[in-house]
């Protein structure tokens, strides 16, 4: 989704937005300047307005938060100084990553149908001089990305069902460089024996559909990082319905397009790494044909799994995707990102993305990418005690959900597991994240693209 953001080192015709740091104590504007923190004055009369930032202004967060509340919900537009942004605490990176994140995010024209559209005011960036250029389209790549990511999630399963999410991510990601898309029909998917995410379809109006994204700029190297996601385009909960409430489940297929887009996000970049992005689609829905708990089902793994709950189908569509990327892509390392379990919700709630690692190593790559990214990740346990509930079928290898246990978001992890083929595994719960309050959040294509980027298997080896 291209944004109007500019990079411009000259003064437009908009009022100049400047920060005023109380510590810094501006003679000129101490008696006139509102001394409240994110209060906005306006001096038209040489075009420039200040923004008041008291002691207890100082970190990133701090900054995201003054856009989203004071800048961006102000009356006006403005064309913003970064350089006046930066303090002691917030350096010219800092403050240009947020403003282009939280900008960008708020001038996106997401899917609606509504006859009327609301105005929004438009803003640009004041540099200093050209020699943050890359950097900036860097940053504005990434966001874009996250608003391609975001358009989609908000779309309703009538726009955006399964074979309709595979033909636009086709459409989309057509003429770039080292960049290749592939879909698989049921047949196809059939001949895999993707038995675990085809029990999940069986109650589908629409065939699944498996998108294969990749991206290989050197094909001489074998670092390859594979990322899987979870494409429900929408859950009912299946014959283990989730009853009545089913709101903001159209976010079910947040994962895959997570993805997706952090591989193209990549592309655009022309960054020389290799990558993979797998999207398992389908919906989950009832019909007489839908699957029955305690059906049993053979994964491609060639692992039996018992559906002990047809709510629980994420890690089953997963399940085989991860195989498939695991055995099919060659990857030197695999992730997953999903809106995945209940219990993650209430373990961290909207603020962290839940993240497990098999590998220390890759965990400590993974979480400085979060950093970079500047999103919120925390790491989770990855312990056979978890494992146990995944084991308590009397008729298969595996059964997908156990009401006996206490901690459904770690015992899922160990689920997942199973299904890597012993191929360094991070796998990411965006179930808290990935909307919140019902607006799509794109989360976590920042953090995949820099981890992408840093990727090398001698860094985790």
């Amino acid at each position: 989704m291209k944004s109007n953001l500019k990079y411009l080192v000259e003064r437009d015709e908009k009022m100049r937005l400047k920060a005023y740091y109380q510590y810094k104590k501006e003679p000129k504007l101490c008696t006139v300047t509102s001394h409240k923190n994110g209060h906005i004055t306006d001096y038209f009369e040489i075009e420039s307005s200040y923004i008041f930032l008291d002691k207890k202004f100082k970190t990133y967060d701090d900054l995201v938060n003054l856009i989203d509340t004071k800048i961006v919900t102000a009356p006006r537009g403005y064309q913003i100084d970064l350089e006046s942004f930066t303090s002691d605490d917030l350096n010219f990176e800092d403050v240009l990553k947020a403003f282009v994140s939280r900008l960008v995010f708020y001038e996106a024209r997401l899917f609606s149908k509504k006859k009327e559209q609301i105005n929004k005011n438009e803003f640009s960036l004041l540099f200093p001089s050209y020699e943050y250029e890359s950097l900036f389209q860097r940053y504005l790549t990434i966001a874009q990305a996250r608003n391609d990511v975001r358009n989609l999630q908000i779309m309703p399963e009538n726009y955006c069902n399964s074979e309709q999410l595979a033909k636009y991510i086709q459409d989309d990601f057509q003429n770039i460089e080292h960049l290749s898309v592939k879909v698989l029909s049921k047949k196809e998917i059939e001949e895999l024996g993707m038995g675990l995410l085809l029990s999940v379809n069986r109650g589908s109006t629409f065939e699944p559909r498996v998108v294969i994204v990749e991206y290989t700029p050197r094909p001489e190297v074998k670092d390859k990082v594979a990322i899987v996601g979870k494409g429900i385009t929408f859950d009912t909960g299946g014959v283990n319905t989730k009853g009545y409430y089913m709101e903001g489940m159209k976010y079910d297929m947040s994962g895959s397009v997570i993805a997706a887009y952090a591989v193209k996000a990549l592309a655009q970049l022309k960054i020389k790494k290799n990558a993979a992005a797998v999207m398992m689609i389908t919906d989950n829905r009832q019909d007489g044909n839908a699957s029955l708990p305690e059906n049993v089902y053979q994964a491609m793994s060639g692992h039996s799994v018992e559906v002990t709950d047809t709510d629980a189908e994420g890690r089953l569509v997963l399940a085989d995707g991860l195989y498939y990327a695991a055995t099919k892509l060659e990857p030197t390392a695999l992730v997953d990102v999903a809106t995945l379990t209940g219990t993650m919700v209430r373990v961290l709630g909207s603020a962290y993305t839940g993240v497990y690692a098999t590998d220390d190593k890759l965990w400590n790559l993974f979480n400085q990418a979060a950093k970079a990214g500047r999103e919120k990740v925390w790491r989770m346990p990855m312990h056979n005690d978890f494992h146990e509930a995944n084991t308590e079928s009397l008729v298969a290898d595996l059964n997908n959900y156990s009401s006996s246990g206490k901690s459904d978001c770690n015992s899922a992890a160990m689920f997942l597991k199973e299904f890597t083929n012993k191929v360094p595994f991070i796998h990411c719960d965006v179930a808290g994240t990935a909307d919140i309050k019902g607006k799509p959040q794109g989360v976590l294509v920042d953090t995949l693209v820099e981890f992408l980027a840093s990727y090398q298997v001698k860094k985790v080896s």
